[in-house]
């Protein structure tokens, strides 16, 4: 019985032990909600605040958009109209002027049929009896008559002209009475719209410069938000910030997104996360599209959620290419995220370095060594001189150490990936130490960020369902705020 009882309390003492290990282990991977906060309670308030303000600023500066662009539309109608009338009074005065240049000609005809009329002060009509009666025989007569009433039916012919020219002259001034008044109306109320614009565009960059304030005091309560989180004592809640105790951090793309359903990034945030990388860009086909569309909804959700925020590029060597022409394609590829993340707001305080994420998949089957390495190359090359800060290198230890060769290479923090260890992540169970690039000895890596495990508890930090990815931090809250611009 003696026996029987020690087996049984020794038993219990093994269970008991099992348990404990066993909660240690998956604690490690899994979280516990943090206490409240009043600190960042208020700054949530705020936020949320902040938010109803930007929007009536948007909302007002929308409509006075609108309102612009409704101006601006009249204006150029007006305008048109205008250039329009003044073409149209333009030609009416060519023809006025071309009226009166004919109806000079037909008056002096007119006077020269009014001369021919007249011989030294005598009527005609007394002149043609006269010639009549001078005659010598009747049929000089009649063709001394005969010219005569050609004379005056040409005459008449010509003053008919004349009259007629006349009332067109007429009608065309009354035209070009038209035209003048409607240009000088056009004129006033574009002179009118001129004003209107003016009120409008100072309307607009008031409401601009309004919101651009809340957006830099949201930023102010975001820094609120991020360093309040990062100041917390979390000695109560070491099991669970990974490896050593350090800040912990996860990274996402569309798998965490189950069934479309969105991720929780403030109970991410109140789980202990203070870091994220999103992917944001990838240069797989069927990858690319599902990466900028979650990014872009993802990336100012945790923003606002108080977690300092950077997006991941998943990279692809094009197939076949040359060492020489790789560092080329590197450094191209490394636009797609560079032009998204500026498209999210680009690497303001609080926004974490591009991240090159190169892996087995980057890299097609036979592609060499010396070409990973001037790819990537490349891709931070292009990161440095459009962001002025270095890129992240993600990768596992065996593809740092087989392709990323480069000793330059290790002037870019790393962000490692090793599941295999709880200690040092320099090292493999079946391999041991692994020497990179970044290794300052055998068995000590110079990493930045560490990723520990793919088997977090997804819904304790906000995730619908599913696994999480989990990291954590080399340093401390100051080097990471730094990091991150602050």
């Amino acid at each position: 019985m003696l026996r029987v009882g020690l087996k049984i309390r020794f038993s219990k003492q093994i269970f008991i032990f099992l348990l404990v290990l066993v909660f240690a282990h998956t604690t490690t991977a899994s979280a516990m909600p943090m206490p409240r906060d009043a600190e960042i309670d208020n700054a949530r308030a705020e936020i949320a605040e902040s938010k109803k303000e930007l929007k009536a600023a948007q909302d007002v500066l929308k409509q006075t958009t609108e309102e612009l662009n409704a101006a601006i539309a009249e204006d150029r109608r007006i305008r048109a109209e205008l250039e329009e009338a003044q073409r149209q009074r333009d030609q009416i005065i060519t023809e006025i002027k071309a009226l009166v240049e004919e109806i000079a000609r037909i008056q002096s005809q007119i006077d020269d049929l009014v001369r021919a009329t007249f011989i030294d002060g005598t009527q005609q009509e007394l002149y043609l009896v006269e010639a009549i009666l001078s005659s010598a025989d009747s049929n000089e007569a009649l063709s001394t008559f005969a010219s005569l009433q050609s004379l005056l039916a040409n005459s008449s012919k010509i003053i008919k002209l004349l009259n007629d020219d006349k009332a067109a002259l007429e009608i065309k001034e009354k035209e070009l009475e038209v035209r003048e008044k409607e240009i000088a109306e056009k004129k006033a109320r574009s002179a009118e719209i001129v004003v209107e614009l003016t009120k409008v565009r100072a309307r607009a960059a008031e409401e601009a410069e309004k919101i651009k304030k809340i957006i830099a005091n949201q930023e102010a309560i975001l820094k609120k938000l991020v360093l309040a989180g990062l100041s917390r004592n979390r000695a109560n809640v070491a099991a669970r910030v990974g490896p050593g105790d350090r800040i912990l951090g996860s990274d996402i793309s569309r798998w965490q997104h189950a069934g479309n359903a969105p991720i929780n990034f403030i109970k991410m945030y109140d789980a202990g996360v203070r870091f994220l990388f999103i992917k944001g860009t990838d240069s797989h086909p069927l990858g690319a599209g599902p990466a900028k569309y979650w990014s872009s909804i993802d990336f100012p959700a945790a923003r606002e959620a108080g977690i300092l925020t950077g997006i991941y590029h998943a990279s692809l060597i094009p197939r076949g290419i040359s060492a020489d022409a790789a560092f080329g394609a590197g450094y191209q590829q490394a636009d797609l995220p560079i032009d998204h993340l500026n498209s999210l707001g680009g690497l303001v305080p609080g926004v974490l370095p591009i991240v090159l994420d190169i892996e087995s998949f980057s890299r097609p089957s036979g592609t060499s060594a010396e070409v990973v390495t001037n790819f990537s190359l490349g891709f931070v090359a292009r990161v440095k001189e459009r962001t002025g800060k270095d890129a992240i290198v993600y990768s596992n230890l065996n593809f740092l150490r087989s392709y990323l060769r480069s000793p330059q290479l290790a002037n870019n923090p790393l962000w490692v990936a090793n599941y295999s260890q709880t200690t040092n992540p320099a090292s493999t169970p079946s391999g041991g130490c692994i020497r990179t690039v970044w290794s300052a000895s055998a068995c000590e890596l110079n990493w930045t960020f560490w990723q520990y495990t793919d088997r977090g508890n997804g819904p304790a930090y906000g995730i619908p369902r599913g696994g999480l990815d989990l990291n954590v931090f080399a340093f401390g809250a100051n080097e990471l705020l730094a990091m991150a611009g602050y």
